[in-house]
C-alpha cells in the first residue's frame, strides 16, 4: 500500500493566533509562537478550533462550488475560472493533475484546507487530554472547546472522503514522522461518522453552546449540535456513494433515522461581506457580486427535466439556436421575478463550445429576500432543511414498503414542490421510480447553489454524470511530488471513461462543435 506523510501546517497555527491575539494568554511572541505556548490555556484553544473553522469553511465552500456545479451539468459556464471551461468540456477531458495547471488550487485548496483544520482539531484534543481546561469564572466550558473539535475534524473528514478518492487518517497522539497509509474514500467517511457520533456524545452529555463566534452568526446548543451532526452523517453517507451499486446497498434505515434526528431549520454561517465566510456560489447566478449577467446558467439536462420538450444539450452547431428558447412549466420558481429568469441573450464564447449555452440564470438571490449571494452578511445557506427533508424522502422511498413510499410523498408534499414550486401535490400512490423522480428534480431545482457540489454528488450516485467524468479527485500532483509518490490522474473519455481508474494520460481533446459525438453517461 502507498504511504504519505503526514504534513504539518506550521503557519497555518502562527497565523490565528495573530489574527485572534485578543484570546490568546501568556504568549510572548505571536508571530512564531512555541506549541506549548499556544495550548497552555484554556482560552487559547477556543481562538484554534475558530481559526479551523474558516480553514474548513474556505476550503470546501467557495471556490469548489464553480468547477463541481459545472462538471455535474448541474450548471453550465464556458469561463475558464477555477477549472470550469477544464472540467467541463464536451468530450469529457482528464483532470490536469500537474503542477504546471493554473488551477491545481480545485485540488489543492480542499486538500490542504481539511487537513490543515484537522491538524487543528487534533491540537485542541491533544491539550484536553494532556489536562488543559477552560475555565470561565466557576464554569468548565471544556467541552465547549471538545465538541466543537470533534465536530470540525468530523466535517474535515467527511468532506475529505466526499471529494477525493483517497487520503489519509491521523489521530490524536500519533508519531507524524511516521508515515500513513493512504485509505479510501469509504475509511474517510467511516471516520467523519464516528467524529460526529463523538461530538453528539459530548453533546448528550453536557448542557454546551458552541458560541456564534466558531461558526460566524451561528449560535449552536447541544440540541441543534446533534441534529446537524445526524444530517452531515447522512449526507457524508448518501452522496459519497460513487455510483447506483453503492447507493443502492446503503443502509436506508439509518439514514431514515438519521434525517428524522436531523436539522429543523437551515443551516449556514451568516456573511461577513467578502472577508472570511463567503462563497463563490454568485458565479453561478446573476449577481452584482459575482459575474452579473455574464453568470453561470442553469444546464440544459435540468431544463429538459423542469420540460421535457427541451433539449438534453443546447446545438454544438456553428450559430445554432434553441427552437423553443422559453420553457412552459407550472414551477413557479421559473419566470421573471422568481429563482430562475430567462435571458434572451447568452454572453458565453461561441468558440468555447456552444454546449455551454442556456437561457436561464439563476435570481433567487435579487427575489428572495433570505437567499444570499455568497458575498453578503445573509446566511449561506450549506445545509437546507429541505435537504434533510429530501433525504428522509428518499430513504423511505428506496426502502420501497408501501407507508414508506406514501411517507415520501407526504414528506415532498410538505416541502418546495408545493409551498415554493406550487405543483400539484403528490397522491401516495406513486411508485418508488416516480417518487425518486420527483426527488431528484427537487434536488436539482431547489438545493441550486446552496451545499457546495450538491448537484455532483447525486448525479454521481445515480450513474447520470457523462462519460469520462471524474468521479472524485486524485490527492494533489504537488502533494505527491513531495512524498516522491507516483503521479496520477482520472477523468477522461479516452483514458479513464468511468472517472474512477487513476492514470497519468493528460492528453485533452477539443471541445465538440457539432452534433456527432453526443456525450452519454455512466
Amino acid at each position: 500500500m502507498k504511504k504519505i506523510k503526514y504534513i504539518i501546517f506550521t503557519l497555518f497555527t502562527a497565523f490565528i493566533l495573530s489574527s485572534c491575539n485578543n484570546e490568546i494568554d501568556a504568549v510572548e511572541n505571536l508571530n512564531n509562537p512555541d506549541r506549548n505556548q499556544v495550548l497552555a490555556n484554556g482560552s487559547d484553544l477556543l481562538g484554534i478550533v475558530r481559526g479551523g473553522y474558516v480553514t474548513w469553511w474556505q476550503a470546501n465552500n467557495r471556490d469548489l462550488v464553480p468547477p463541481l456545479a459545472v462538471a455535474a451539468d448541474h450548471a453550465t459556464c464556458s469561463w475558464g475560472n477555477w477549472g470550469m471551461r477544464a472540467l467541463s468540456n464536451e468530450p469529457r477531458n482528464p483532470i490536469q493533475n500537474s503542477s504546471s495547471w493554473s488551477d491545481l488550487s480545485v485540488l489543492e485548496q480542499p486538500w490542504a484546507g481539511n487537513y490543515s483544520s484537522i491538524s487543528s482539531s487534533n491540537d485542541v484534543l491533544g491539550a484536553i487530554e494532556d489536562g488543559i481546561k477552560w475555565i470561565d469564572g466557576d464554569e468548565d466550558l471544556t467541552p465547549v472547546i471538545e465538541g466543537a473539535a470533534y465536530l470540525l475534524r468530523g466535517l474535515s473528514y467527511g468532506y475529505l472522503g466526499l471529494l477525493f478518492e483517497k487520503g489519509f487518517i491521523v489521530n490524536v497522539g500519533d508519531d507524524l514522522t511516521q508515515t500513513f497509509p493512504f485509505v479510501g474514500y469509504k475509511d474517510l467517511i467511516n471516520q467523519a461518522v464516528d467524529d460526529l457520533d463523538r461530538t453528539i456524545a459530548v453533546a448528550s452529555d453536557n448542557e454546551i453552546t458552541i458560541p456564534n463566534t466558531v461558526i460566524n452568526g451561528v449560535d449552536l446548543n447541544s440540541e441543534q449540535l446533534i441534529k446537524l451532526c445526524n444530517s452531515f452523517k447522512a449526507r457524508f453517507i448518501v452522496q459519497g456513494a460513487r455510483n447506483l451499486d453503492e447507493t443502492n446497498t446503503i443502509d436506508w434505515n439509518e439514514i431514515k433515522s438519521f434525517a428524522q434526528n436531523g436539522i429543523t431549520e437551515d443551516f449556514g454561517p451568516s456573511g461577513d461581506d467578502g472577508i472570511s465566510w463567503w462563497s463563490n456560489i454568485n458565479v453561478l447566478m446573476e449577481s452584482p457580486n459575482g459575474f452579473g449577467a455574464f453568470g453561470a446558467r442553469l444546464d440544459m439536462r435540468v431544463l429538459n427535466i423542469v420540460d421535457p420538450n427541451q433539449p438534453v444539450f443546447f446545438p454544438a452547431g456553428s450559430g445554432s439556436t434553441l427552437e423553443n428558447p422559453e420553457i412552459s412549466t407550472n414551477d413557479n420558481r421559473f419566470g421573471e421575478g422568481k429563482d430562475f429568469e430567462y435571458r434572451p441573450d447568452i454572453l458565453f464564447r461561441s468558440e468555447r463550445g456552444r454546449f455551454h449555452f442556456s437561457h436561464y440564470i439563476h435570481t433567487r438571490f435579487m427575489n428572495d429576500d433570505n437567499f444570499s449571494d455568497g458575498n453578503d452578511s445573509k446566511q449561506i445557506k450549506s445545509f437546507m432543511l429541505e435537504d434533510n427533508r429530501l433525504l428522509l424522502a428518499e430513504a423511505k422511498a428506496r426502502l420501497n414498503e408501501l407507508d414508506n413510499v406514501s411517507g415520501a410523498a407526504y414528506d415532498l408534499n410538505q416541502g418546495s414542490r408545493v409551498n415554493r414550486g406550487n405543483l400539484s401535490p403528490l397522491l401516495g400512490t406513486e411508485s418508488k421510480d416516480e417518487i425518486l423522480e420527483a426527488i431528484f428534480y427537487e434536488r436539482y431545482i431547489e438545493l441550486f447553489n446552496t451545499g457546495v457540489g450538491s448537484g455532483f454528488f447525486d448525479r454521481r450516485r445515480t450513474n447520470q454524470l457523462q462519460i469520462g467524468t471524474f468521479r472524485h479527485f486524485p490527492v494533489p500532483s504537488t502533494e505527491l511530488e513531495v512524498l516522491e509518490e507516483q503521479l496520477y490522474t482520472l477523468g477522461g473519455v479516452d483514458a479513464d471513461p468511468s472517472g474512477t481508474e487513476p492514470h497519468y494520460n493528460l492528453g485533452s481533446e477539443n471541445a465538440r462543435t457539432d452534433e456527432t459525438n453526443i456525450p452519454t453517461f455512466n
